[in-house]
Formats: C-alpha cells, structure tokens, sequence
C-alpha cells in the first residue's frame, strides 16, 4: 500500500485558520488533496471482515483514517464559516463562504450525493426546520451546502433546510442539541473524539466511516457493539441510559431530533456504537435493521 502523507490536511487546516482568502489557499492544495485521495482509494469501499488492530493492513487504515479525519476537520471549518451565529444568537447563512466549500471538494476527486425531495438523516444535517403540522413527510425544502462521498464512503452530508411535522422532528431539538462526529459547528454544540486532547494528540482521532452500498447502510462501520436486535447494554455502557430506539436514532442523525431531549444530551458517547439498516430507512421501523454483516 502507498504512503500515507498523515500530516497533509492537518497543515492545510492550519493555513485556513488564520487565511484571509479561503479560495486561494484551498486553490493551491487541490492537487495535493486529489493525489492523497487517490492514495486513500481502498477506503472507498468497505472491506469485510473490518480490519483488525494488528499488521500492517491495520497500521495502513489507521493512517489513513486519521489523514482523512483531518480533511473533515478543513470541511467542518468552512462549514461553519459559511453559517455563523446571527444578531440574535441564531444562525444565519454565508453563501459566498458555502460556495468555497462546494468549490474545493467538488474539485479534488470526490462525488456529490445526489439529492431528492424526500429528506434522508443518512445525507442530510438539519440546518433549519420548518414546521408543518399538516405534512405526512419530512421533505427537503432548501439544499443550502452538498454532501459529498468518496466511492460508498460518506464524507460529509449536505447541510438542508426542511419542512416536517412536530411528531416526526422537533425543530428546537433537531437544530440545537448536539452534533456529534463533527468537530465544530459554532453556535451549534458539537462532539468528537478529538475533543479534550493537546494539539498534536487530537490529530489521532479516526474518520468514523458511515458507507452506504447494495447491502445497505452501515453506520459507523468500526464500532465494537452491534446495536441490532436482542442488544442489551453492558452494565459499564457509556450510553446505558439511552434506548436502543434513541442509539440508533444518535448514530443515523448524528443529533437527537425528537422532543423530550435525554438527559445530558451533550454527554454520549455514540462512538463505540454500529449498526446496519436498509437503505432509505426512516422512521426506523424494527425490520429496517439488519443482521449483524461482521458477525452474523
């Protein structure tokens, strides 16, 4: 397997940071990003059985999911630049800055996810929500940034605007409670593993990988518990105050998005967390789930 330049994306982010002209910093790493990409390609797709903690298959995924960590990091910044918080403690929309995101990961090699009407927590991060009592659906009312994957890798989803009822999506909760796997999105609360460690420590932290292929959708594929049927919570479980229903709910949205919130919603630990559903599914249903796909 090909070298693994880990610290790439870490110096770009760092550039972005103090950057006056976001574009024309990203317009002189285009290259480089789209040939470490090239050099990623075997995360295009799953492999099964998943890789263990041992050889040098495993220190190579390793590598490469921490490089791939940091380029979610740049993603995550220019996001947020593009959605800062408003006068009124809200948030508001830059496009001009949504646009340089769309420019630079439409340029270096990975593909947009394509976009119906019908709203998919798989692809979509609730930006907005408006409120329809009389809908029978969750739909997409805006696309305000795309998503993008690399092969059946998500590597971001598309940040949208939606109309839904209150008994599918409470619209104070699926905007404001916690994001988790994503480093920031100020005024919003967010979550990572990276969270709490040094500077160079925090760069040490996995890209959580969420395929979707012709077997369906797995959710974050490196987790050690399978949340699918018959799942009972070790006693010592980070999230054994959760119910499998609100597990599976964190790992799909990446948020709560239904009322009342958990308590200390802020405070779960979803990471260990790995499920497999049919494409398209939600609301879950208990046959959306499928067998474990490592395990059996």
């Amino acid at each position: 397997m090909r070298r693994i330049d880990r610290g790439l994306w870490r110096r770009l982010h760092d550039e972005l940071i103090d950057a006056g002209d976001a574009r024309a910093v990203l317009d002189g790493w285009t290259a480089a990003t789209a040939g470490l990409l090239d050099v990623l390609s075997p995360l295009r797709h799953r492999e099964s059985p998943q890789v263990g903690d041992d050889g040098e298959a495993a220190a190579w995924y390793r590598e490469g999911l921490f490089a791939l960590y940091a380029l979610s990091r740049v993603s995550d910044l220019l996001i947020e630049r593009g959605c800062p918080a408003g006068g009124t403690g809200g948030r508001t929309l830059d496009r001009a800055a949504l646009s340089v995101h769309e420019r630079f990961f439409g340029r270096v090699g990975l593909e947009r996810v394509r976009h119906g009407e019908a709203f998919s927590p798989f692809h979509h991060e609730i930006f907005a929500v408006s409120v329809d009592e009389s809908a029978g659906a969750v739909t997409v009312e805006d696309v305000l940034w795309p998503g993008f994957r690399f092969g059946d890798l998500l590597f971001c989803r598309a940040g949208v605007r939606v109309r839904a009822p209150s008994r599918l999506l409470d619209a104070g909760t699926a905007t404001t409670s916690t994001l988790y796997f994503t480093d920031r999105r100020d005024p919003r609360p967010s979550d990572d593993l990276s969270h709490g460690w040094g500077s160079n420590s925090q760069w040490r932290t996995r890209f959580h990988r969420f395929y979707e292929d012709s077997a369906g959708l797995h959710l974050n594929w490196d987790g050690e518990k399978y949340i699918g049927e018959g799942f009972v919570a070790p006693e010592d479980d980070a999230n054994g105050g959760l119910t499998v229903p609100q597990r599976r709910e964190l790992l799909l949205h990446r948020c709560f998005v239904t009322a009342p919130m958990p308590a200390g919603e802020s405070d779960h630990y979803p990471y260990d967390d790995r499920v497999s559903l049919r494409a398209g599914a939600w609301p879950l249903d208990p046959g959306d789930v499928l067998p474990d796909p490592v395990n059996g």
